[in-house]
């Protein structure tokens, strides 16, 4: 870790040695130790079972919520700081501008086509990730359910193996999932299938 990067954890942490130990371990690999000049460890809200990172407006500071597990500690922690590693990239572009409005299919979309991208750069690279290739692809019948089965099998393919992408590309994608690149068009075109709009989050669930 950069000497310049102050780490801290709150209070009443069950697991709090390793919890810090493992942050500080990924977060002192290469862009993020020399970006980050404090992290916070947090407790999510209450009763939440789910890790968040909150990256401040001056880039520098980072509040990460972790839940008090040891269970996939490593896959957890690198998913939510390699969120953090995209952001501050230069070339992915984020902007907080082109999220979709929470609560829509879109930003349902959104929120998975991310995390797949993630967690396929990580088992790429022979770390642990957040959730394994056949947990993603399970995921992918949630989130376009109007595709046909075969459809969305290979799409799934393709999309754990796709990079880079860009933060525009992946909002995108959110949007249309085929805009990408001309092979996941190709390959909808190949199966005459077509996308649906779905205005909330529970007509997505809801679709049938």
């Amino acid at each position: 870790m950069a000497d310049n990067t102050n780490i801290e954890i709150a209070e009443g942490f069950a697991n709090e040695e390793r919890i810090f130990k493992m942050i500080e371990e990924v977060a002192g690999g290469p862009g993020l130790g020399q970006k980050l000049k404090n992290i916070m460890i947090k407790h999510p809200p209450s009763g939440s079972p789910i890790d968040m990172n909150y990256l401040g407006a001056d880039n520098e500071s980072l509040d990460l919520e972790i839940v008090d597990s040891l269970d996939n500690l490593e896959g957890r922690v690198r998913h939510e700081l390699m969120h953090v590693s995209d952001q501050l990239e230069e070339s992915f572009k984020y902007s907080e501008d082109l999220i979709p409005k929470e609560g829509t299919g879109d930003f349902r979309r959104y929120k998975y086509l991310w995390n797949v991208y993630i967690d396929g750069r990580l088992e790429r690279s022979g770390r642990p990730a957040y959730d394994t290739r056949e947990g993603r692809e399970k995921e992918i019948d949630e989130c376009y359910p109007e595709l046909s089965d075969g459809l969305r099998k290979k799409v799934f393919d393709f999309l754990w193996k796709l990079g880079p992408l860009n933060f525009e590309q992946i909002t995108d994608m959110s949007r249309n999932l085929f805009s990408a690149t001309e092979g996941l068009k190709s390959l909808a075109d190949s199966y005459g299938e077509k996308l649906r709009m779905f205005e909330t989050i529970d007509d997505l669930k809801n679709y049938r």
